[in-house]
């Protein structure tokens, strides 16, 4: 009569361990349906750093703009659910305007313990394709009265050359070690250097302004044992 019980109390710090720290990963949760572009706010738990506001669709839009399958952006059906995020990157020769998400985690990270990102990113209406997405985890919330690119220590999340398939979502992910206390999580482009867009795809979109655009669902950050829990072949 007491095994059930006892399963149950084993398998209770695996569960934990495995505990995604991000709320609302796949934007389902929502104040309102998006109308217009830069309403990510509209998605519980997610902001804007800087003055560039990213896009939030859901199938809820009154109109075809702001909806999943068919929007401004290209569209995709969503990776799981009626929802996701979008970030636009625009005039990449010279970093002009590039937005970013932030949320704060659940709970803040242990020093020295191991953590897998991992989402789902899917290439919009775009002139170029990027080799990654950049996410940054920090104690203090980063915010910024600027829209050009914010150059800072980031992690990589990337399974493939180029990041450039505009027809089915593409799986990312990158190992971080916690130093402690980290808080927030940011997403976009934080790179130094200018190599990481020079795929050109056959978008309609004007080549002359170096754009890119990328869909984003089903993010997730949790802790792991060894960096064989983050690998690109899951």
């Amino acid at each position: 009569m007491y095994r059930p019980i006892l399963i149950v109390i084993s398998l209770f710090p695996l569960f934990l361990f495995s505990q995604n720290l991000i709320p609302n990963p796949g934007f389902e949760q929502h104040r309102g349906c998006p109308e217009q572009p830069g309403q990510i706010s509209l998605a519980s738990h997610w902001f804007s750093p800087s003055i560039a506001t990213p896009d939030y669709f859901n199938n809820c839009s009154p109109g075809l703009d702001y909806g999943t399958e068919f929007n401004k952006k290209g569209g995709q059906v969503a990776h799981s659910g009626n929802a996701y995020a979008g970030l636009q990157f625009y005039n990449l020769n010279t970093n002009e305007f590039f937005e970013y998400m932030e949320t704060i985690l659940d709970s803040t990270l242990i020093a020295g313990q191991l953590y897998c990102l991992q989402g789902f990113v899917s290439l919009g209406e775009s002139s170029y394709a990027f080799n990654e997405i950049g996410a940054v985890l920090s104690v203090n919330e980063l915010k910024f009265q600027q829209s050009h690119k914010m150059q800072l220590p980031y992690i990589p999340m990337t399974c493939q050359k180029y990041l450039d398939n505009q027809e089915d979502w593409m799986y990312i992910s990158g190992i971080y070690k916690a130093k402690g206390k980290e808080r927030f999580l940011t997403l976009g482009n934080f790179t130094a250097g200018d190599n990481f867009w020079n795929m050109q795809t056959r978008s309609l979109t004007d080549s002359l302004f170096k754009s890119s655009y990328y869909f984003i669902d089903d993010l997730a950050l949790f802790a792991i044992s060894d960096s064989s829990e983050c690998s690109c072949n899951k």
